[in-house]
């Protein structure tokens, strides 16, 4: 409660010092709305009547409110358009005057203001290097709950991966991977001044995905959205900016009579979009025969089956007439087949053996998402306020699968005099689930299962998924061997809730020295709490006795900085601005957990339930980076910019000896079309050149070893040396990079194009390098390695039609291509393991070659001869994988492309966006696992090609060189019943399908390449002449959908690349399908309102 009261007292503060003066009266008004020639609202622009300023709010809207009669004049005035003056406006007694106003774009408007490195506002034609700004707007049409993925194919460079899980992590790379270490190499995130990274707790054996922190940004109240792409950009934020940086501007008040209100609003539905492509014609059972039983559980009175413990389709024919005892058949003593801890269950009476075509499709359900945001902001001549409410309520498309999430916050400026302004931006976050289902590999992640479930199980038959007179203490199940649960048990019974707190944003003072000098300071904080409840069941394969955890983690990170600032732009030929600051950065965390490995009431989950001896563990650390940094902008003439900049940091998680590091940048800008002469069509034209150096550090305790405690030993205590050795004497990593980039308008800017070439080095890698454990430890810290990184960028925009107060279409292309190389690492190592989440198959950086490489194995080939290249057939009737991995292809696309389609009719609007990329492989764990079980059409040959009841006959032969007893080969005929007639050949169907591909990384690559139709709306803007003389000033609905359609190749039937990613501790991995929840479609309405 006394929290409450304090941000009660925080928030009638903020509006009290801008309170509006409400109470003077008069005896008219006027009002309006301000339009640009797309129809679209301006916010933010300057109305003045007479002596009284006010600025339009979020809908374009301004009003002067207690007028007297008489006449009016109204000025407006925004950057990039042409100043416009309304004359002699006639203002009768009491009445309430409405316009409607146009501004029309300046024709050598160049560009837009961009908010770059330490909340700095730049004119983006005057910066040396490249950035791309979205507005709030671009990120809504159809909107996304994490913004984040709101980005994909709008920015040239960007590349996103998700999980596909309900509120789940994104991962988000600019301008390739330049960091050995996965999980160093995405960039930071600026709210608002207030720093911060894109972290997520995940495990790669599955675990719940929590989401990360990019997820908890409101896009409501986001007012733009400036991504900085390489180090020059982003240069001033030292090592946090190596990788670039994200910099989120949220909405402001603003100056005007009254209060304003804005009310946005979407409702949506979302099913799955694609899922793997299974067989029906064969189900449960081995070498074709089932007959069900006790269905493998050893510990039933009932006696075995026949092959009814076998979780695999290797089974009977389906849909051929016949009936088998089934998990779910009726038994004489009205019970299932399955329920087999029930004493008189009875016999099982035979049931019809059908295929379940949609046994999968039936698990999930339909998503739903219904967000709601409603703001109020004002203001005067002293100060402004906004703030700013969110509901969002969502349910998944996984059963039980819900988040919830509740935001605050409050943004609010006083001019405390005529030369100092304070301000504060306060954010609060409540998000709780009550289930987070796993993912990922594991006997309690629900697509682990769908590898292995019969073709012939009705799932619908295991929602009830206790036994009778057994609840809470035996699950139901179609087989009870060791390596499943009944999916619909673990979904409600086996949860991973979440209760989270986060509370960030920023308090700051300007003071205007001189009318050249000025001071910032700011103080920024970002602290959550994240409280995660675990559940499994009592009868949970692995816990049988069930089990209880609480997870608790704590992270806390402040950010104390200055910036003096001196402006000289009096002179005509030079202007400069120069400034110096400091930083101070802190970072903290750590989680502790409890469990109780086994529960001594089943259903009470709390940590005095405990039967054994409880687990606790804990960890915290800390970490403090101190900086100071200058820079330098000089104009001359407005011919070419020149921005300068040096930065050093100390960061303790370096030695001492090391622990500074210092680091510069230059970045220079041209405008071509000034200096030379140029024909009339070419309306803008500028020159990018700069030069950048980034360091970053290690995380923190890499430095110096130490001791844990050891197993006791004879009623003492024990101590260990750690299994990975650390360095002493790390040094900083190093980034540089080299950018040239070119932008030409043409036809007063109706066509545009932007071209960047870019190349980074990355030296001294901080890396853990596996060594011999015969050494004593498994790894050490090191300094080594360079990767160099180049690719180019080109952005292509135009307005092919346009008619003003009619029809506009605006185009805008984003094209990105980045190769990444490892040109060395140390003397004695030439590759190196970076990731390895899958079974067989890893993420190697090798010397010489790209990154991004997958290794693995691959099919042993004749290495010479007219059959060289053939895969071997060895005596067994099976190929076999090779001694040593090989090089099987990149996980990273060789193109990244995005094409977005703006059409404005009237008070009609159609966007849409196309996005995908090209190239690329990725390795999938579930079509491995599920292709031996004999789930998926490509499971069929052979057996499906066969007369009923010779589906399993012998002999079965593997297309490929058979290897004949005098060493020489032979190629297999094919005939058509999926046989072959010469050769070698095995004996089972089963290992005719399996062994080409288990524990063969070469068969299960599949290709990365996919074109969405990412985003669809189709909205439509009330006019004013409808919405009349209500308090509405502005009203839109719109119909929106995002991943409405999927192509990928022919190669690839099962799988979206998107989400074909794995989770370990550094956070998502791409190129690895590990068991992923499969994406999914929305469609859904939006609402957006302004009074």
């Amino acid at each position: 409660m006394r929290t409450r009261m304090k941000l009660l007292a925080v928030i009638l503060l903020g509006m009290f010092l801008c309170k509006q003066d409400v109470m003077a009266q008069g005896s008219g008004s006027i009002a309006g709305i301000v339009r640009n020639e797309q129809n679209e609202p301006l916010p933010g622009v300057t109305v003045q009547s007479n002596k009284r300023i006010v600025t339009t709010d979020a809908g374009g809207s301004f009003s002067f409110n207690a007028l007297p009669e008489g006449s009016y004049t109204l000025s407006l005035s925004y950057v990039g358009y042409a100043n416009q003056q309304l004359n002699n406006l006639q203002l009768k007694a009491g009445e309430q005057l409405k316009l409607s106003i146009t501004l029309k774009q300046k024709e050598s408007a160049l560009g837009e203001v961009v908010v770059t490195a330490l909340g700095i506002k730049r004119k983006k034609e005057t910066l040396g290097y490249a950035t791309q700004k979205l507005d709030g707007a671009q990120l809504n049409e159809a909107p996304a709950t994490n913004f984040v993925n709101g980005l994909s194919g709008k920015v040239a460079g960007v590349n996103i991966v998700t999980t596909g899980a309900l509120g789940g992590s994104s991962r988000i790379t600019i301008r390739g991977e330049t960091s050995l270490s996965l999980d160093k190499n995405q960039p930071l995130y600026v709210i608002d001044g207030v720093p911060s990274g894109n972290d997520g707790v995940t495990n790669s054996s599955g675990g719940a995905d929590y989401g990360n922190s990019s997820a908890e940004v409101n896009p409501a109240d986001i007012e733009s959205v400036n991504v900085l792409k390489g180090p020059a950009a982003a240069a001033l934020y030292g090592s946090r900016g190596a990788n670039g940086a994200i910099i989120i501007t949220t909405k402001k008040g603003s100056s005007r009579n009254g209060i304003g209100v804005s009310f946005s609003s979407y409702y949506t539905v979302e099913k799955v979009a694609r899922l793997p492509k299974f067989q029906n014609k064969f189900g449960q059972g081995n070498n074709g025969v089932y007959k069900g039983s006790n269905f493998g559980a050893s510990w039933s009175i009932y006696p075995d089956g026949i092959e009814d413990s076998y979780d695999e389709s290797w089974g009977p024919r389906l849909d051929n007439g016949t009936s088998e005892a089934q998990f779910d058949s009726p038994t004489t003593n009205g019970y299932r087949g399955a329920d087999v801890s029930i004493n008189n269950r009875g016999d099982i009476i035979a049931s019809p053996w059908v295929s379940h075509p949609d046994n999968i499709k039936d698990f999930f359900t339909t998503g739903r998402k219904f967000y709601n945001n409603v703001a109020f902001s004002g203001g005067n001549d002293k100060g402004t306020y906004r703030l700013s409410l969110t509901s969002l309520d969502e349910t998944g498309v996984i059963p039980n699968n819900d988040l919830k999430r509740y935001q605050v916050s409050l943004n609010s400026s006083y001019n405390l005099t005529k030369r100092i302004t304070s301000g504060f931006n306060v954010n609060y976050v409540k998000q709780e689930s009550d289930n987070r289902p796993d993912n990922g590999y594991g006997r309690n992640t629900f697509m682990y299962f769908f590898t292995w479930m019969g073709r012939n199980v009705n799932i619908n038959s295991l929602k009830n998924y206790w036994q009778p007179g057994l609840t809470g203490i035996r699950q139901f199940q179609y087989n009870y061997g060791e390596n499943h649960n009944n999916p619909f048990f673990m979904m409600h019974e086996n949860t991973k809730g979440q209760n989270k707190d986060r509370l960030y944003g920023n308090i700051y003072l300007d003071y205007a020295i001189t009318d050249h000098l000025k001071l910032k300071l700011r103080t920024a904080q970002d602290f959550y709490n994240d409280f995660r409840p675990m559940k499994w069941a009592v009868s949970t394969v692995d816990y049988e006795s069930g089990r209880y955890e609480e997870v608790n983690l704590k992270y806390s990170e402040r950010n104390t900085d200055f910036l003096l600032t001196y402006n000289n732009n009096t002179t005509s030929a030079l202007g400069y601005n120069i400034s110096a600051g400091g930083n101070r950065f802190d970072q903290s965390g750590g989680f502790q957990s409890a469990a109780t490995p086994q529960l001594l009431i089943p259903g009470v989950y709390n940590l005095e339930n405990a039967a054994g001896t409880k687990e606790v563990s804990s960890n915290r650390s800390k970490k403090r980076i101190n900086s100071l940094y200058a820079l330098a902008s000089i104009n001359y003439k407005d011919y070419a910019y020149l921005d300068l900049t040096a930065r050093n940091d100390w960061s303790s998680s370096l030695p001492s000896q090391n622990n500074s590091y210092f680091y510069t940048s230059a970045a220079l800008n041209t405008n071509l079309r000034k200096l030379l002469t140029m024909p009339e069509f070419i309306s803008k034209s500028e020159l990018r050149l700069s030069w950048a150096q980034a360091g970053n550090d290690a995380a923190p305790y890499n430095i110096q070893n130490t001791y844990g405690y050891g197993v006791p030993w004879n009623g003492n205590y024990s101590l260990t040396g750690p299994s990975t050795l650390l360095n002493s004497n790390l040094k900083s990593e190093l980034t540089t990079t080299y950018e040239i980039g070119t932008a030409f308008g043409f036809l007063n800017n109706r066509a545009g194009i932007d071209f960047t070439y870019y190349e980074k080095r990355t030296r001294n890698q901080i890396l853990a390098l596996s060594q011999a454990q015969s050494s004593g430890a498994t790894a050490r810290v090191i300094n080594a390695g360079e990767i160099k990184n180049n690719g180019i960028e080109l952005m292509l925009s135009g307005t092919p039609v346009s008619i003003p107060n009619s029809l506009q279409w605006n185009v805008m292309l984003n094209l990105s291509h980045n190769v990444g190389k490892v040109v060395s690492l140390t003397d004695d190592v030439k590759e190196i393991v970076q990731s390895a989440p899958g079974e067989d198959a890893s993420i190697r950086a090798k010397v010489g070659e790209k990154m991004g490489a997958i290794y693995g194995p691959g099919y042993q080939r004749v290495e010479s001869g007219s059959m060289k290249g053939q895969v071997i057939i060895f005596s067994d009737g099976a190929p076999r994988p090779t001694s040593e991995d090989i090089y099987l292809g990149n996980l990273n696309p060789d193109l990244i492309a995005g094409i977005n389609n703006q059409f404005n009719y009237k008070g009609f609007s159609l966007n849409f966006l196309f996005a995908g990329q090209f190239g690329g492989k990725f390795i999938s764990r579930f079509y491995n696992k599920a292709s031996g079980a004999g789930q998926l059409e490509e499971t069929t040959k052979g057996r499906g090609a066969r007369a009923a009841g010779a589906e399993y006959n012998a002999p079965y032969y593997i297309e490929g060189a058979a290897q004949m007893t005098d060493g020489s080969y032979q190629k297999n005929s094919t005939s058509t019943d999926g046989t072959y007639s010469t050769g070698v050949y095995g004996t089972t169907a089963r290992g005719f399908i399996k062994k080409p591909l288990d524990h063969i990384s070469e068969a299960q690559l599949f290709s990365a390449t996919y074109i969405k139709l990412r985003e669809l709306s189709f909205g439509y803007s009330l006019p004013v002449n409808i919405i009349g003389r209500s308090f509405i000033k502005t009203a839109k609905i719109a119909l929106t959908g995002r991943n409405l359609f999927l192509f990928t190749p022919k190669s690839n039937r099962h799988f979206d690349p998107e989400v074909a990613t794995a989770t370990s501790g550094s956070g998502l991995v791409p190129g690895f399908e590990n068991m992923s929840t499969p994406s999914t479609r929305e469609m859904g309405v939006s609402l957006n309102l302004n009074f």
